[in-house]
């Protein structure tokens, strides 16, 4: 596989990525939050609250997503193990680790605050943490290793 391919296989995951995320903030989350509006009296007091709240966790996904363009771009111009693209990676872990503790504050407040003891709501929010996690560990990774790479190919620059 060329690097040029490669490169275009990224901006496509991210492209997919956009439109999945598109779909679940643009027409599932308003959905289910009007569900539960008119299944429950007792949240509808809760519903722009709530909807406001998960739409805002889509921010820091939205950050996430140019700044992998910006990094399979730089891969398809042969430019993948730069300093550069360590800061990017890095900063897709920090804006993963920000949004699942917004998400986890968030669901506090609505938890305690508002006393909403739903159960299925914590089993959902517990598998968002755990994906932000996931995301912001890996990304923080490859940031570690792509730092390395770009110091190893700085120093052989220097040597030839």
């Amino acid at each position: 596989m060329t690097q040029k391919t490669f490169a275009n296989l990224l901006k496509a995951a991210v492209v997919l990525a956009l439109l999945c995320c598109l779909a679940v903030y643009g027409l599932y989350v308003p959905a289910l939050a009007e569900d539960c509006r008119s299944l429950e009296a007792s949240l509808s007091s809760l519903y722009l609250p709530g909807l406001i709240f998960v739409e805002l966790t889509f921010l820091p996904i939205l950050i996430g997503l140019f700044l992998a363009w910006r990094v399979a771009a730089d891969i398809g111009r042969d430019k993948s193990f730069t300093r550069e693209n360590a800061g990017r990676m890095k900063n897709i872990s920090y804006l993963a680790l920000c949004d699942v503790a917004y998400f986890w504050l968030g669901i506090l407040v609505f938890w305690f605050g508002f006393n909403t003891k739903s159960g299925p709501l914590l089993i959902l929010a517990a598998l968002i943490g755990s994906a932000g996690i996931i995301v912001a560990v890996c990304s923080g990774a490859l940031s570690h290793l792509i730092l390395k790479a770009a110091v190893l190919r700085e120093e052989n620059d220097l040597t030839v």
